[in-house]
């Protein structure tokens, strides 16, 4: 091969700039697999020296979302809204999520610990990272990632203003138990405004319960600091359970006022549901990822 050719796979290869294959080739003479080599070797000190740079961009990745049984969520993050949206970071979480999907011996949920022996196309995911930091000069990370999967219940999931078909800013999923698996998966597009609500509205919980008790301890404390001190007390009581009730109707999933018929709140069209197609349905956790 001349020079020039060279210096094109080697590029090709690895991503790196002209100039740096000319060096990696005339440092290794001519031999691209050394060369390869003598680029990570590179890439690795240049890696090094972003690894504390912060990083406020990035993107949830799902994989096989389409499925409503299985599906796997990673969040990435990255320094610019430019990466976030580049190719190669979008190929790099769509391959990292199926990888994690993919490896059974690992924790269901967890963040980049859980990952130190995860491989990637029979490379560690640290070589990946540091190969891909390299190329793209951006620290990278990974925040966390989960699992789903259950036989008793199905997934809905929704990505709002997709980068590609898997990955996007904004996510959601809601896990929905039932006692007809096979029938609620016929069900997905119309309860698919579940999932959406959740990324639209971001409530607090699915319902009272599952607010913290402190918040709404904090809410009544709000309250009664706006009321009037010539108000009775038994008034008073009123006007905080009704106040604390409205907090909770806009800020529960069940309680809050559907997006797409404000008539109903997601409660009476999840139990409309059920109830026209014969079926149990049930919103047992709800996850909303953002970046």
């Amino acid at each position: 091969m001349s020079s020039m050719e060279l210096i094109k796979k080697l590029r090709d290869t690895t991503g790196s700039g002209i100039v740096d294959c000319k060096k990696a080739l005339s440092e290794n003479n001519n031999d691209v697999e050394a060369a390869i080599k003598w680029l990570r070797e590179k890439g690795i000190l240049k890696a090094q020296k972003k690894q504390d740079r912060e990083t406020n961009e990035g993107v949830v990745s799902f994989y096989n979302n389409t499925s409503n049984t299985d599906l796997t969520v990673c969040k990435i993050k990255c320094e610019t809204d430019f990466v976030a949206k580049n190719d190669d970071f979008l190929s790099f979480a769509d391959t990292l999520s199926k990888a994690i999907h993919d490896d059974k011996s690992i924790n269901d949920n967890g963040n980049d610990k859980d990952l130190v022996n995860l491989k990637i196309n029979d490379k560690s995911l640290g070589d990946c990272l540091t190969d891909l930091i390299s190329k793209i000069g951006e620290n990278i990370q990974i925040v966390s990632y989960k699992k789903y999967y259950s036989e008793n219940s199905i997934f809905i999931s929704y990505l709002h203003n997709k980068y590609n078909s898997n990955c996007s800013k904004i996510g959601s999923v809601v896990e929905i138990s039932t006692d007809d698996q096979d029938h609620a998966l016929k069900l997905v597009d119309e309860l698919k405004v579940i999932a959406m609500q959740i990324s639209a509205m971001k409530p607090m919980g699915i319902d009272e319960n599952s607010i913290n008790p402190k918040i709404l301890e904090d809410e009544k404390d709000i309250i009664l600091k706006q009321i009037n001190n010539n108000v009775p007390d038994d008034k008073k009581d009123q006007i905080i359970k009704g106040k604390l009730n409205k907090f909770l109707k806009e800020n529960t999933l069940l309680g809050q006022a559907l997006i797409t018929d404000p008539k109903k709140n997601v409660s009476s069209f999840l139990s409309e549901i059920s109830k026209n197609n014969n079926i149990s349905l049930n919103i047992t956790s709800m996850d909303l990822y953002t970046i």
